[in-house]
């Protein structure tokens, strides 16, 4: 991959990278929505919680008290809604994705870490990449290598659905001490979630200060 910096994009691309971009972001920022709001949620609203955030913690707890077909569907429909569309900017922008992402995450980012350590794998075993860690990186990444459209709803889909029906099963096998977890938070859920609230503001401070000077860069255009 070269390390010139991208071209500038022109505003139509603009426009199309926003446009492509804006539902990954939209549901990446409702994860923090759903760290704040899990004390509250947990107890009351198990399967709005996994809307909002679907990290593996939160399916190990919702699953506790979920149904296992509502928690199959919301589970699986929340991992994937994001994943067509990135594979899409990756296979519409190519390499210059990942330097797109320096732009604005940062250089070094964690999801251009990612896509780097999964492209030495990628040709042998792609498909069981895709099965195993169907997230952000790997999407990106199966666009930036032009994956088969089908292949890759396929294989995502068939790897996010055991991912959950998994979860799900360890969270039956180790029901007790899940159960003292859930418990722990519905018991103190005004705590819980003022912790919360503390974790994010440091992790939104810590993801900005990350990033680049903008001006810094001239060369290098933002993805906004």
């Amino acid at each position: 991959m070269s390390d010139r910096p991208p071209p500038a994009l022109s505003d139509p691309q603009r426009r199309r990278l926003r446009k492509l971009a804006a539902i990954p972001v939209g549901l990446a920022l409702l994860v923090y929505v759903g760290q704040i709001l899990a004390g509250a949620l947990l107890d009351t609203a198990p399967l709005v919680l996994l809307s909002l955030n679907a990290t593996d913690p939160v399916l190990l707890l919702v699953a506790h008290d979920a149904p296992f077909l509502g928690f199959l569907l919301v589970g699986t429909v929340r991992l994937f809604a994001p994943d067509l569309l990135l594979h899409q900017i990756g296979r519409e922008f190519g390499p210059q994705t990942q330097q797109l992402l320096d732009a604005e995450l940062g250089p070094g980012n964690r999801v251009n870490r990612a896509i780097n350590w999964l492209e030495r794998w990628f040709p042998r075993v792609g498909w069981l990449l895709l099965f195993a860690l169907p997230g952000y990186p790997m999407c990106l990444l199966s666009g930036i290598v032009a994956m088969n459209r089908v292949w890759f709803v396929v294989v995502n889909l068939a790897g996010t659905i055991t991912r959950v029906s998994l979860i799900y099963w360890v969270s039956s096998l180790f029901e007790g001490p899940v159960g003292t977890v859930v418990g722990a938070i519905n018991r103190y859920s005004l705590p819980f979630t003022i912790l919360m609230v503390v974790l994010v503001i440091g992790q939104t401070r810590r993801t900005q200060g990350g990033r680049p000077n903008r001006g810094s860069s001239p060369g290098t255009p933002a993805a906004d």
